[in-house]
């Protein structure tokens, strides 16, 4: 009997040691899950997303308006007779008049037209960019958060597994009288507790994937394994431009813009102060002479030269001014905050929660043997496993507040995830 009861202790420690050896984190993948990488969840939410559809109409249009901005103003076409009364001889007596006229646009309306037309492309581009770096931003920060509740569940699952096996083992003990009911009903407790905990960790997972999926343009989520390296403490990218990689956000460059397109307004609007002229040319006929016509007309800015609206313009221009300022302050401070959490979290992943866990797995190990030979009791095996759980539980939980740092940094520094 007691050789049967050792044989049963070495099944249960080769299972225990298979289930926590199969991957840094003791995981086992489905095989007919399909591997989702954070690439190609970026690329189903930029392939499928209304919105991003939506900015690209909207800075389609604005290239179009940019083309009407720069078309010169149709010439216009006069045509009339004077003098007209029954019975009289047209070609001798009617006056008649055939002339065009045509805008010459002198005051830089045109001009103006065209760079408030540049300013509202390029503003368009950047919010359909904006567009992007947000959605980029919030599938990045999904789908480490579904992969850390997919490590969750698999650790939860693994611990069913344990409980299950030990559970059988003090099961036939209990029948060949060498425990307490006590101990017994103590281990389907702490089992019961960890079906319980793996239903929880299973709905929490399908429900991160489910959000994972809506942030790719999906309508449901799939069969999916995240495949991303989560066990890895990857660094993040390194900025384009050292000094400020602050003002490489999307955020920044839409306050540059701003004021770009205040400046073309004041444009816009000192050209409205000054008169454009209309030249004329024509033919003119009268008492059978055939004679040219050719004049101007313009008007005369005496009263009115638009000094209201290049006013207002100008204030317009120094308040994006100050919206820059304050963006760039902002950007800076999100700047330096990221950066803090960045290495607060790698801080904890590296230096404390990963030798912990060494530590919890190895107390485990040893548990598990002195429980073999008889050296400890139940209660202490239980606890040993407890603390690995617990131990593997929050470095998991540490490894995804460092993947969301790295992320949020990266968006501070106006990088892609």
């Amino acid at each position: 009997m007691r050789q049967t009861i050792s044989r049963s202790l070495v099944s249960l420690t080769v299972v225990i040691a298979v289930l926590v050896l199969s991957s840094p984190c003791g995981f086992a993948e489905d095989p007919s899950a399909q591997a989702l990488s954070l690439s190609d969840a970026i690329k189903s939410a930029m392939s499928k997303r209304a919105e991003l559809q939506a900015a690209a109409q909207v800075e389609a249009s604005s290239v179009q308006l940019r083309r009407q901005a720069g078309l010169t103003p149709n010439p216009r076409l006069f045509y009339q007779s004077e003098n007209l009364r029954p019975g009289m001889d047209f070609t001798q007596n009617v006056d008649t008049y055939a002339f065009a006229t045509e805008a010459i646009e002198v005051s830089g309306r045109r001009g103006a037209r065209i760079t408030t037309a540049n300013s509202v492309v390029n503003r368009s581009q950047l919010t359909l960019e904006q567009q992007k770096r947000s959605i980029e931003l919030r599938v990045a920060q999904t789908y480490w958060d579904a992969l850390r509740l997919q490590y969750l569940q698999l650790l939860a699952e693994q611990s069913v597994g344990y409980y299950r096996e030990i559970l059988d083992y003090n099961q036939k003990r209990f029948n060949e009288g060498k425990i307490a009911a006590a101990d017994l009903l103590r281990v389907r407790l702490e089992e019961a507790r960890a079906e319980a905990n793996t239903e929880s960790s299973t709905l929490a997972e399908a429900g991160a994937k489910q959000k994972l999926a809506r942030e790719m343009g999906l309508e449901a989520a799939g069969n999916w394994r995240l495949s991303e390296p989560f066990e890895s403490v990857n660094e993040p990218k390194n900025p384009e431009s050292a000094g400020s990689p602050q003002n490489e956000r999307i955020e920044v460059k839409l306050a540059q813009q701003a004021i770009d397109t205040a400046r073309a307004n004041l444009m816009t609007q000192k050209a409205q102060g000054r008169p454009d002229i209309d030249a004329l040319f024509g033919y003119k006929r009268t008492a059978g002479l055939n004679t040219m016509i050719a004049g101007f007309q313009m008007n005369l800015p005496v009263f009115d030269r638009n000094q209201g609206a290049v006013a207002a313009a100008r204030f317009d221009v120094e308040a994006n001014r100050s919206t820059l300022a304050a963006v760039q302050q902002q950007s800076a401070s999100d700047l330096t905050l990221a950066r803090m959490s960045y290495e607060m979290w790698k801080r904890q992943v590296t230096d404390r929660y990963r030798p912990l866990l060494d530590q919890a797995v190895d107390i485990a190990n040893i548990s598990r043997a002195a429980y073999r030979e008889g050296g400890t009791d139940l209660l202490r095996l239980l606890d040993a496993e407890k603390l690995r759980v617990d131990t593997q539980s929050a470095w998991v939980e540490a490894l995804g507040n460092y993947h969301q740092s790295v992320v949020s940094l990266e968006y501070a520094e106006g990088l892609e995830p």
